[in-house]
């Protein structure tokens, strides 16, 4: 008897929650006033389909510096695999979306702190940006390593590349 009574409340319980989850997916007045109280963010909101999914590609590229030359440019994620496979093996997907993680929270960082710009570089975006960057491979005759973030529309031949952030050059240890 207890353990069907035991059983019942469990089913009950995720139930109503299952049903909360459904209720959230809504925009409905009075249940966002109720679901502010969700202290612990128990009740998931899904977005798969946002009002403005993403319409850019977004890309961190690093380079090296020495005291007198500039090298090339590096992607610090790889590219997506071809279509046809991607849905199998893509062994980047999550570094390409730790990156985008990582440069949304710099550009959330950035709009806080339009009236101090240079405090941008103490946020956690750019920590731990930078902090992945300099933990890439360098060439020899590297002193300083600097990155940029840069955003991509359309496809080849017609696509457009933006520089949305360049960071300071920032010294190497040796």
């Amino acid at each position: 008897m207890v353990e069907t009574v035991c059983t019942a409340l469990v089913g009950v319980f995720f139930a109503g929650w299952l049903a909360a989850s459904v209720l959230n997916q809504f925009s409905f007045g009075w249940w966002k006033r109720l679901v502010r109280y969700d202290r612990l963010g128990l009740v998931p909101r899904w977005t798969f389909f946002a009002p403005r999914p993403a319409r850019e590609d977004i890309h961190v590229v690093y380079r090296d510096r020495g005291e007198t030359t500039q090298g090339a440019w590096h992607s610090l994620t790889p590219g997506p695999p071809n279509p046809w496979v991607r849905w199998i093996w893509n062994p980047g997907r999550f570094e390409r979306k730790a990156a985008i993680d990582l440069v949304n929270g710099l550009r959330n960082t950035r709009q806080q702190l339009k009236e101090h710009p240079q405090a941008l570089i103490l946020s956690t975006s750019y920590v731990g940006l930078a902090g992945w960057v300099v933990r890439q491979a360098r060439e020899e005759s590297a002193v300083y390593r600097e990155f940029a973030v840069l955003t991509s529309t359309g496809y080849p031949p017609d696509q457009t590349l933006s520089i949305e952030f360049t960071s300071q050059a920032h010294r190497l240890e040796p």
